[in-house]
């Protein structure tokens, strides 16, 4: 079905209210619309092709170019749920940190969200407290507004939760490429921000390892793991009390670039 003036119309005002993800109570708020003929508006819109259900009663924005949306999960990871970034190993492989492409698309908000899987993409919301929630930005993706974490706090949101950024080892050969674009004195602002000393440790480790002084870092005064996901067993690393449970070698690994 052919999308008429009137649709285009609609979308037009989705779009330039920024409601590229909405119910059909938002959209009956936005055009003043009672909830019966609201719903007859979705059923058209979806008909045309003009939105697409994701999950029960939410729809996504696809406008007269559906392709050019539904092969951007970076676009859609980002405005599923409000506020959002994306970051971990996503951010990490869109500013060419590391070669792995991961499965599924990360992304950290102050929200409760449920991981989503939509047109073969898989999307994994990560909770995070409102502390947490900076050093992002809008970056244009394919001609659409994406939020993403900067290079700075796409590595720092890496080395919080590892496990959402492929590990360790690969946040290591990560943070070895993005000393190329990013200061140590950024990291070491945005871990303090953090509030997390675990971190403050990771990184404080990794980044002299590299050979990169460390000034003011903020760090655990207890043993933290370097790798969380694996058991307490190797060397332990003073000044930054960190146990060494990854074999050097996979350390050693060169990193992209």
């Amino acid at each position: 079905m052919e999308p008429n003036l009137a649709s285009i119309s609609i979308i037009r005002q989705l779009r330039r209210h920024d409601l590229f993800y909405f119910t059909p109570r938002m959209l009956g708020d936005l055009l003043m619309l009672d909830r019966e003929r609201v719903y007859r508006l979705v059923a058209r819109l979806k008909g045309e092709q003009l939105i697409a259900g994701v999950e029960k009663g939410k729809y996504l924005l696809l406008g007269l170019e559906p392709e050019r949306v539904l092969s951007n999960p970076l676009f859609i990871a980002s405005h599923l749920v409000t506020p959002a970034y994306v970051s971990y190993w996503s951010a990490l492989h869109f500013y060419g940190f590391t070669e792995q492409v991961p499965l599924t698309v990360f992304a950290a908000t102050t929200k409760k969200k449920r991981p989503v899987a939509f047109h073969g993409f898989r999307f994994r919301f990560v909770t995070v407290q409102p502390r947490k929630f900076f050093g992002y930005r809008r970056e244009t993706v394919g001609e659409l507004p994406v939020l993403i974490a900067d290079e700075a706090k796409a590595i720092v949101d890496s080395l919080d939760q590892p496990c959402y950024a492929g590990g360790i080892t690969e946040i290591a050969k990560s943070l070895r490429a993005a000393l190329e674009v990013v200061d140590v004195p950024t990291l070491v602002e945005y871990a303090n921000r953090m509030a997390d000393k675990s971190l403050g440790s990771r990184l404080g480790y990794l980044l002299e390892r590299l050979g990169h002084p460390v000034e003011g870092l903020i760090h655990s005064g207890s043993p933290v793991k370097l790798d969380p996901a694996r058991p307490r067993s190797g060397h332990y690393k003073p000044p930054w009390w960190v146990v060494v449970n990854v074999p050097e070698v996979e350390l050693q690994s060169p990193g992209v670039g």
